[in-house]
């Protein structure tokens, strides 16, 4: 079980503030050229500084190949890449062992500009094993550490076993994580394990597969160490649990008796989100596997479960992606990336011959049928009671994006599970705007998360589309964003101090539970984390400029911190 909270979670009647940054674009001054562990400490002191109650990152599970936080290898491993990497940090691993492979000259390099994984992966990696291999040479087997490390493999065994040899053979594959194209031996972990046990270099493998073990083990406790210093300083650390699972991950492969292999889940065209021009056509195809809830009912939902009770042990605060998902998913029966860019080609009639005449849908029903809306009225219900029971004293917002149908809106209500609002999207049929007293207090307010563009990108786009068109849609839409904060002055060319400072408050201003700024939102910059329907290796690998407590005496910045600080204060949000 996880450790006691310390501090009361979301008081009732309280309003709370909080910050989002993935912690891969967090920066130190001895990282990896990659956020990690350390810098997610310092993270939490500057939002402690700031008045922010919440700290808000994306998923944080192991990637390989695709380095998508929504296309982990393992739903329950945590990232090696995310983990500091010093004397303290990790049992076995000395300075030496890290400048013989790491030299300050390397790290610089990697420290400019984004997240180059393709090396940064397999050098933390390579020292991460190699403290292993030390720490088996200077860790004696009765110390409290190798006793510590022999427990934290017995206790989680359900999991880490399968994950530990599935992450040995994408090592024996060289990096492909596909498992479908391994050989048959492979394809599952009976006859993986059997595999194992007969090969001639058995206590080779053995001691690599160990490896991984023992880099899970340091994760924890890790991560265990970044929630304890977030009860420290008084904030809350809020994780995601994604809604699908990587095609290419130990949970299909270990148990694909719960996935349907033959359907993508993803979304239907989306109007207001910025997408790639791939994605238009059919919408978004996220490339992973279908759920079968039917096997996952027929265990009591035990893997759903253990997944949520993971989560629980390092974040007091989870949002739930997709939420829509759990009612009903929307299927594509091709798959996902440049496959799905194909099919954007293709009409409705040449979609159906090379699918067997099937096109994407909704499973178990579209809301549009009022039967099948019923049906994805119960199974939603059923699968969000039992991750709400998972979860115990772990808060969980839900995000659900733009206008939901009514009976989902009676789910939330009739659970009392907070939502995510989205204030520049819920609009009326005449475009305007909700007034911002308006809008649910269980709730999470916020204008953009990793997949939207930032408030300086998105205004820039609205007030430039106005230009040309003075009676088109962004015209209009540029006149209710103004409207919503009060803005009686000509809109600047720009987000200008003042305008963003008039957001911020509108926003702190809401009956909402939590507000919450991406980094980019606070320091007013542009920087986007993700464009939906993008893929490839320049994605996911934007981070900031500076470590974040730098940011706060910088002459670019310190201004706009400062006033978002006091508008904190100011709105009722600030920490007691």
């Amino acid at each position: 079980m996880p450790p006691p909270v310390l501090f009361p979670s979301f008081r009732p009647g309280r309003k709370y503030a909080g910050l989002l940054v993935p912690a891969f674009a967090l920066r130190h001054e001895h990282d990896f050229g990659i956020g990690d562990t350390l810098a997610l400490r310092e993270a939490i002191d500057f939002c402690a500084d700031q008045r922010f109650a919440v700290l808000q990152i994306l998923p944080v599970y192991e990637t390989v190949g695709d380095h998508s936080p929504y296309n982990a290898i393992s739903t329950t491993a945590l990232s090696p890449a995310l983990l500091a990497l010093t004397e303290e940090d990790v049992p076995g691993l000395t300075a030496q062992d890290i400048e013989s492979t790491a030299p300050e000259s390397w790290l610089a390099r990697l420290r400019v500009g984004g997240v180059s994984y393709n090396s940064v992966n397999p050098l933390k990696l390579q020292i991460l094993l190699g403290a292993h291999r030390g720490f088996l040479e200077r860790i004696p087997a009765g110390d409290p550490l190798a006793r510590e490390f022999a427990d934290f493999r017995e206790n989680r065994k359900d999991w880490l076993e399968p994950y530990t040899l599935f992450r040995l053979l994408i090592r024996e594959y060289e990096g492909n994580p596909n498992w479908t194209d391994w050989r048959p031996e492979h394809q599952s972990f009976a006859e993986a394990s059997t595999w194992l046990e007969r090969h001639p270099e058995r206590e080779r493998l053995l001691r690599i597969r160990e490896g991984f073990a023992f880099i899970q083990w340091v994760a924890h406790r890790q991560w265990l160490k970044v929630r304890a210093h977030a009860e420290e300083r008084g904030v809350m650390l809020m994780g995601e649990m994604s809604f699908g699972v990587g095609r290419c991950s130990a949970d299909v492969w270990n148990h694909p008796e719960l996935f349907d292999l033959d359907w993508n889940v993803g979304t239907r065209p989306i109007t207001y989100f910025d997408t790639n021009k791939d994605s238009e056509r059919w919408g978004q195809n996220w490339g992973l596997p279908a759920y079968r809830w039917e096997n996952h009912r027929s265990t009591d939902f035990a893997w759903l479960r253990r997944r949520v009770v993971s989560a629980r042990q390092y974040f007091h605060v989870c949002r739930l992606d997709h939420l829509r998902g759990y009612f009903r998913a929307y299927m594509f029966p091709w798959p996902g990336g440049a496959r799905h860019a194909e099919f954007s080609k293709l009409t409705e009639e040449a979609a159906k011959q090379l699918t067997g005449g099937r096109l994407p849908r909704f499973v178990p029903g579209s809301d549009e049928d009022p039967v099948s809306a019923k049906i994805n009225d119960l199974q939603g219900r059923s699968l969000i009671a039992t991750i709400q029971e998972a979860a115990g004293d772990m808060y969980l917002f839900a995000e659900i994006m733009g206008e939901m149908p009514g009976y989902m809106r009676a789910a939330l209500d009739d659970l009392r599970l907070a939502n995510l609002t989205f204030p520049q999207l819920e609009r009326r049929p005449d475009r305007s705007l909700h007034p911002k007293d308006s809008f649910r207090v269980l709730s999470l307010a916020t204008y953009a998360n990793h997949d939207h563009a930032p408030l300086a990108a998105f205004y820039l786009h609205l007030r430039e589309n106005a230009r040309q068109d003075p009676q088109g849609v962004a015209a209009k839409d540029l006149e209710n964003l103004l409207a919503f904060v009060g803005w009686n002055q000509p809109p600047p060319d720009t987000l200008t101090d003042d305008l963003l400072t008039a957001l911020v408050r509108t926003l702190f201003e809401t009956p909402c539970q939590l507000a919450v700024l991406m980094s980019s939102d606070l320091l007013g910059i542009a920087q986007r984390f993700n464009l939906p329907g993008s893929y490839g290796a320049g994605t996911w690998s934007e981070r900031l400029e500076l470590p974040l407590p730098v940011y706060a005496t910088h002459a670019g910045y310190a201004g706009r911190i400062a006033t978002a600080r006091a508008l904190i204060a100011a709105t009722g949000r600030a920490p007691v």
